[in-house]
């Protein structure tokens, strides 16, 4: 009798409690039923985002209820963690913004993003294309619609970005130029590549979208080739008009073929090799020539090493020329090149400025120890030994070569050298040496693990970054999903760090590496 009564108590006090509390406070139907009352509408709303999404759903229809009456951000914003179609009406008639009142279609555009509501992106593209002041801060619903329409992509978006992108710096805020790049990098969609190659060329406010303009481009691939060819040879007419009317050729002159060689190799376009060719006979305005000798070199094509190898021995080319030819053949990797540039070491003098100088044998001394193996050691040893006029460089790349001695053939070596040593010039040489070794199933996997982010890294060890990343495009392809996770991987990092000094260069370079890889078709 006592224990029942006990009971009784126990089941009365129980029932007092949850009459004064209003219900089970584990029950999103209790919360529910209180966001009607002011005071315990801000506590009704805290519980419920403590729930997970499929407890607090029950409270769904109350809570849209609540936001139709408040029209607040807040309790639009609590309603985008259940991707419900119910909601999404709410959010497509808050794309509708002013200047004063825009906080909401923040929520809005990113909810549908989320959500990849397809049927969302007319009202996306009206919200992304409204004509704002350049300072108005509702310009961050341009760029959250930016970035829907990337989640989603439905190519319905890339006219819009195209729009975007080549909107003058004067007459909006010049980030929505970047973001619709970086977003036509994601669809990498053919139609955009005359929007993307007038973007090489934009400025605003002391910055450019070049790099990614150039990211695009290089993920599109193929289709990009023959355009940009056509502006190598300044055939483009808008890209022509905009030269004469910003005046090109007093400004930045040979800007134009120096941007269409950089991109000509970073897409590794062979077919461009005689376009490229012909483009060294034309006189050089500033630095066009350089970069075409780059390209030459990062095509790599036997054709295009000896066009390399002609510029390095002609005595009459400039010997600005001459040098970058001898970067480009180490670019190539061909070692049928060695024997040259060990001769150019030795005997490569230039005059500058009526000065015999030694500025291409220093040039040529590098360029052969990236390169040169164990069999090229004692002979450029012998010629470093009696080097006296630039014997710092000399010895530089005689530490490249001892790498070579020390390791040879062996890619565990090289490993070793690249993790471990402390010397940048060392770890330098072990990664181009894996990369020219052609061994990709035992290189690859040496070069990802060597992979470091770059908040970590000192900016001396920022070359031998760039090596891997480089030695990567000569062994990986399309096929190895390993080198996909791990630079995906390696950019979320490094975008956390790119107000480092030279990290956002860095991370452009890892960007287009990964699409150079992923454009490389596998060898039979």
């Amino acid at each position: 009798m006592r224990k029942a009564n006990s009971l009784v108590i126990g089941a009365l006090m129980v029932g007092v409690f949850l009459s004064g509390c209003g219900g089970d406070p584990h029950d999103p139907r209790t919360w529910a039923r209180k966001l009607e009352n002011l005071r315990k509408q801000k506590e009704a709303m805290d519980q419920l985002a403590k729930m997970s999404v499929e407890r607090a759903k029950a409270a769904l229809p109350e809570m849209i209820e609540l936001y139709k009456e408040t029209k607040k951000p807040e309790h639009l914003e609590a309603l985008t963690r259940f991707h419900d179609e119910r909601t999404k009406p709410l959010f497509l008639e808050a794309l509708e913004f002013s200047e004063d009142d825009f906080d909401r279609a923040v929520v809005a555009a990113g909810a549908l993003g989320e959500m990849k509501a397809t049927d969302a992106v007319p009202q996306l593209i009206k919200a992304v294309e409204k004509q704002l002041p350049i300072k108005s801060r509702a310009n961050t619903v341009r760029l959250a619609g930016i970035r829907a329409l990337v989640k989603i992509g439905d190519k319905r978006a890339v006219p819009a970005l195209m729009k975007i992108l080549t909107t003058s710096a004067d007459e909006q805020d010049f980030l929505l130029n970047q973001k619709a790049a970086l977003g036509l990098a994601e669809f990498r969609d053919p139609q955009s590549i005359p929007a993307l190659i007038k973007g090489l060329f934009m400025t605003g406010r002391g910055t450019q979208v070049f790099q990614e303009c150039r990211l695009a481009l290089v993920r599109i691939g193929e289709p990009a080739v023959d355009p940009l060819i056509e502006l190598l040879n300044e055939k483009n007419p808008e890209i022509a008009a905009m030269a004469r009317e910003l005046d090109f050729d007093k400004t930045t002159p040979g800007i134009v073929p120096f941007k269409a060689a950089y991109l000509l190799g970073d897409l590794r376009a062979a077919k461009a090799v005689p376009a490229l060719a012909a483009r060294l006979k034309v006189p050089a305005k500033s630095g066009e020539h350089k970069a075409i000798l780059i390209a030459l070199g990062l095509i790599g094509t036997p054709d295009a090493v000896k066009i390399l190898i002609n510029v390095l021995q002609d005595k009459k080319a400039e010997p600005t020329d001459r040098q970058a030819a001898s970067d480009g053949i180490y670019l190539a990797g061909d070692k049928r090149a060695v024997p040259i540039l060990l001769n150019m070491a030795k005997n490569g003098y230039v005059v500058v400025g009526g000065v015999k100088a030694s500025d291409l044998r220093a040039n040529a001394a590098i360029d052969l120890a990236r390169i040169a193996g164990k069999e090229t050691y004692d002979a450029f040893k012998a010629l470093a030994d009696k080097e006296k006029e630039v014997q710092g460089i000399f010895d530089e790349a005689l530490e490249r070569m001892r790498v070579a001695k020390e390791c040879d053939k062996d890619l565990d070596c090289y490993a070793r050298v690249l993790e471990k040593d402390e010397s940048w010039i060392r770890a330098e040489k072990a990664a181009f040496a894996i990369g020219f070794s052609g061994n990709a199933a035992k290189g690859v996997p040496i070069l990802l693990n060597a992979l470091k982010p770059v908040a970590s890294l000192s900016q001396l060890r920022y070359p031998v970054h760039q090596a891997i990343l480089y030695s990567l495009t000569k062994l990986a392809d399309a096929s190895c999903k390993e080198c996909k996770e791990k630079l995906l991987k390696q950019i979320e990092r490094d975008e956390q760090a790119v107000r480092l000094p030279g990290a956002r260069d860095l991370l452009g370079e890892t960007r287009v590496a990964l699409a150079v890889i992923q454009n490389k078709k596998k060898a039979n």
